[in-house]
């Protein structure tokens, strides 16, 4: 490259790139110098360039911007006495030692702690090298000392290490407290039966009585008979489950004629395949004699054929066939023609609360223990069992069992089949006995019209009976029929479940919204998904309402009332613009923001191209230069080593081939930023692929070298690896889920007895209006208004008491934490309505509240629910140890800024003795005799890692303590991940 003279113009051709000013007349030796000032500034870590004898020659601007130092003050100076090593006498005299050892020929490495952060306030641990570098006769010319930062590392380390110790002294609690929680649900299943058996029976009274019911009140009654028998097996599971978990479940084994036991089973569902048109075939033989136990052996088979039932169409066909094996064993299998199940689940469809199949054809719901019943159930018989595709289409599941009980195991004397368990198989929890459907109801023709899109016939009736007096109903069973009617003739509303058989309801709604003529028919969702960030989505994308099950019929009106005038307005106003659509005419108008004239400073300094050269080729970072097409230019050696690659080779390829395929529009839409001049630099946390197929993270920064002459434009990347530090987090992330957890445990364990208490108020009051129901129902003459009125009192106190058991089990959930925007209002309410029982049967009042309007929290809502829960059990027990006669407990929600929250949970108590606040969070430190003292510190590390801090208040006049803790809101939050 020569200087060019030739024009004014030419001459004032200048770029700048940070502090480096390029120019079209500077000759190649200062245009590759200015490039190496380029490289060198863009670095991360600490590099510098030193002479033989140790004094300072260049230090790149990252390294200098940290200790607060310049190089003009610096230069030609020992490199000992810069302010890096100023930390002690010690540093600098190691520091001068090094150098006499490089400047000798060895390359030396160490961990050293120096100034480098906040202007050189801040110490920050490096991992330090020098390494000699030589001339073509071997001597040594120059060194290259160079700093990686590794604070965090250590840092997370420490951090690590410590977890797992107290994951160690934990070991024992988590233990007991599992045995107490198994033991907490196995006693909460066994209660429920009794409540839900008095519930049962009080409605089988009220349809057995020849009473004047209405047609609408008896539909009620026998709603409420289905479904309180479904809730009924789903306790059965869920007990027999916990017994199974704690193994004491045991096998009565009776000598049956087992074929003609498996007819009689079958039998109970040739009424369902006749509603179903299903070819149903039972093949047993005339008898089989065999030893098993006949309730378990029920199940099995009830279990099975349930299965088949629900995911065989109408019209298909469902075998049953019983034989013996040659191996003194029998073989029963079940085929049906359902939807099958893919081979990579069937090896875990027998698993806990597991559902096989896509969550379309799920036509009846269900826990997922059903699978895992019948696997436990048949390994209890000492059998196995298997599942695979059946000829034809659909599942096949196969059941071996030994034909003979084990030696020496009692068996009761020959049996007939007999009834079955009162536990076993009701027909009519199916619906098909007194179910009346709901078509379509046509009102006055100037109504709105509403489409019902819902797969459970109860809910679309009861939907229907709610809104007929004020709108036209159509109703579709699933998402596909709905189509078909919208397309037809387009309703003011759709109502629509999530989730359905064929076509789901979100399938449904974008479907809707990709095309132009439904695009603005509202959509309410009706769902039983509590799931804050679907909801979130789903009102933020493409519906205008989302309600979670059970819901009030008032409050539905109300919504619907407002949609449908919304969407009437909106239609009313936009045939009005059409009328007037050729007076109006739409003014568009382009800003373009003018570029300001970058500043000019001072010209770079010149450097030798003997130190270009030094800091590219022997730089731990990896340094790439790629074209503008991202075609490999150069690799310096540190970089091919990271990605195993020569650079021959990588001189072919691009730099996008080298992250995955999802990463790759964004390089491209980075880079093309860079060239369009929005940006000067980007700096971003990517993964790489190496040679060998391994994935590695690396720091990426990029710049544009602006192209001069003969020269094109060209794209600086300088890699870090930083791999090993994000494995270090995610262990470390991994063993923080599992503390927090354990105390989630902890303080349910805590609560047992204030839940159970409670739980006892619904169900009492169950058994209260039961029996007042029979007695209005019994006097002469039948008060039926106060009867019905007990049975929705009925409802009501069920209902109260699966929100509490959903609770609890919302808080014991397993599983990584998954943010999303929620209402930290909400939280608090959740965890009062936990704690409220508690506070009462210690005379404690308690209350909270919210001051102004408050934003959303990007965070984790159950770990929020532990660190309020936490808080609010810690104030009641300094009351209740403080020996007061009546004590308060108040949680308090303000947004003092748009950036933060702040919760505060106060607490009349003794409050803290002096010196203590600033021990209450470290681990272990406790003043309860039986404490743990973790959960404070658990908190503080929660609150922390969402972005927030957790203190506690210096005693107030009032006295007591407060403990409080800030979050930031929604638009303040930062991502959680590198991108």
């Amino acid at each position: 490259m020569t200087s060019n003279n030739s024009s004014v113009s030419d001459i004032s051709a200048v770029l700048r790139v940070r502090d480096v000013t390029l120019r079209a007349v500077d000759d190649l030796q200062t245009y590759r110098e200015k490039l190496a000032r380029v490289v060198l500034d863009g670095l991360y870590e600490f590099v510098g360039l030193l002479d033989a004898k140790g004094n300072t020659l260049e230090i790149n601007q990252a390294a200098l911007d940290g200790a607060g130092t310049r190089l003009e003050d610096i230069r030609d100076k020992p490199f000992w006495e810069a302010r890096w090593w100023q930390v002690s006498r010690e540093t600098q005299e190691e520091q001068r030692k090094l150098i006499a050892r490089a400047s000798a020929g060895e390359f030396v490495r160490c961990d050293v702690e120096i100034y480098g952060r906040a202007s050189g306030e801040e110490t920050i641990v490096v991992d330090y090298s020098i390494l000699p570098i030589r001339d073509c006769n071997g001597k040594v010319v120059f060194l290259l000392p160079e700093g990686r930062n590794i604070t965090d590392k250590k840092l997370a380390e420490a951090e690590l290490a410590r977890k797992n110790e107290e994951l160690q002294h934990l070991l024992e609690k988590i233990r007991q407290l599992d045995e107490a929680k198994n033991e907490f649900f196995a006693n909460l299943s066994h209660e429920l039966r009794t409540p839900l058996s008095l519930i049962l029976g009080s409605v089988e009274s009220l349809l057995a009585d020849s009473g004047d019911y209405s047609g609408v009140q008896r539909v009620d009654l026998d709603v409420i008979q289905r479904n309180a028998i479904t809730l009924l097996k789903y306790v059965n599971d869920l007990l027999d489950l916990a017994k199974l978990q704690a193994e004491k479940l045991q096998l009565h084994y009776s000598r049956v004629d087992l074929a003609a036991v498996t007819r009689m089973i079958c039998a109970h569902f040739e009424a369902l395949a006749e509603y179903k048109c299903l070819s149903y075939v039972i093949d047993a033989p005339a008898f089989m004699e065999a030893e098993v136990d006949v309730e378990k052996y029920e199940r099995i088979v009830l279990n099975l054929l349930s299965n088949a039932f629900k995911f065989s169409p109408d019209g298909g066909r469902i075998r049953c066939s019983l034989s013996a094996t040659g191996t003194g064993r029998i073989l029963l299998s079940i085929q049906d023609s359902g939807p099958g199940i893919p081979a990579d689940q069937q090896s875990e469809i027998f698993g806990r609360f597991r559902q096989g199949g896509d969550i379309k054809s799920r036509q009846f719901g269900g826990t997922g223990l059903g699978l895992t019943i019948v696997k436990d159930f048949v390994c209890l018989h000492g059998g196995v069992v298997v599942v695979s595709d059946a000829p034809g289409g659909g599942a096949l599941f196969q059941i071996e069992l030994p034909r003979n009980a084990p030696s020496g195991v009692y068996v009761n004397a020959v049996a007939k089949a007999g009834e079955l368990s009162p536990t076993s198989f009701d027909i009519s929890a199916w619906g098909l006995e007194g179910r009346s459907e709901w078509t379509s109801a046509e009102g006055a023709s100037d109504r709105p019209r509403i489409l019902i899109v819902e797969d459970n016939v109860d809910m679309r009736c009861f939907i229907g009976r709610v809104l007929i007096d004020e709108y036209q109903i159509s109703v579709a069973a699933d998402g596909e029929q709905a189509l078909e009617l919208i397309t037809s003739s387009p309703p003011d509303l759709v109502i629509t479940d999530l989730m359905m058989p064929k076509v789901s309801g979100q399938l449904l709604v974008k479907e809707m919204r990709s095309r132009g003529d439904l695009a603005n028919v509202p959509i309410l969702v009706l769902s039983a998904k509590a799931d804050d960030g679907l909801r979130i989505k789903l009102l933020a994308e493409s519906v205008q309402d989302y309600v979670v099950k059970p819901f009030s019929a008032t409050e539905l009106r109300a919504r619907v009332r407002n949609l449908v005038t919304m969407k009437r307005a909106r239609d009313a106003l936009q045939r009005a613009l059409d009328s007037q659509s050729d007076d109006l005419s739409q003014l568009t108008r382009q800003i373009i923001d003018n570029r300001q004239e970058l500043q000019r400073s001072h010209d770079a300094l010149q450097e030798s191209e003997s130190r270009w050269r030094a800091v590219y080729e022997n730089s731990a970072a990896g340094i790439v230069l790629t074209n503008l097409d991202g075609l490999i230019l150069s690799a310096n050696q540190a970089f091919q080593k990271m990605v195993g690659y020569a650079e021959d080779e990588l001189r072919v390829i691009e730099i996008s081939d080298l992250v995955p395929e999802h990463d790759r529009e964004k390089i491209r839409s980075r880079v093309s930023n860079l060239i369009s001049g929005r940006v000067d630099d980007y700096q971003v946390q990517r993964q790489c692929r190496r040679k060998d197929g391994r994935m590695m993270w690396a720091n990426v920064r990029a710049s544009l070298i602006p192209g001069l002459a003969n020269q094109s434009p060209m794209v600086v990347r300088i890699f870090d690896d930083i791999t090993e530090k994000i494995q270090t987090e995610a262990e470390l992330a991994r063993a923080r889920e599992k503390l927090t957890r354990v105390m989630r445990v902890t303080a349910m364990g805590e609560l047992a007895a204030s839940i159970a208490h409670e739980l006892n108020q619904p169900l009492a009051a169950i058994v209260t209006n039961g029996h007042a129901s029979l007695r209005w129902l019994g006097s002469e003459p039948c008060n039926l208004l106060e009867a019905v009125e007990a049975v929705r009192r009925i409802i009501h106190d069920a209902n109260r008491a699966s929100e509490i058991i959903k609770r609890i089990r919302g808080f014991l959930q397993r599983g990584e934490g998954r943010r999303s925007a929620v209402d930290i209002f909400q939280v608090v309410a959740d965890v009062a309505a936990i704690v409220s029982d508690m506070a009462r049967s210690h005379c404690i009042d308690m209350r909270y509240q919210a001051v102004g309007q408050l934003s959303l929290v990007i965070a984790d809502k159950v770990q929020l629910q532990q660190v309020i829960l936490n808080l609010c059990i810690n104030g009641i027990e300094s009351i209740v140890g403080g020996n007061s006669e009546r004590g308060e407990l108040s949680i308090t929600v303000t947004q003092s800024d748009k950036r933060f929250l702040t919760v505060s949970v106060h607490d009349s108590g003794p409050g803290l003795a002096p010196g203590e606040a600033e021990n209450v969070f470290d681990a272990f430190y406790t003043s309860k005799v039986e404490g743990l003292g973790m959960g404070l510190a658990i908190s503080r590390s929660i609150i922390e890692a969402h972005g927030g801090r957790l203190d506690v208040l210096s005693p107030s006049t009032e006295g007591g303590c407060t403990f409080c803790f800030t979050l930031p809101t929604e638009e303040m939050a930062s991502p959680c991940a590198p991108q």
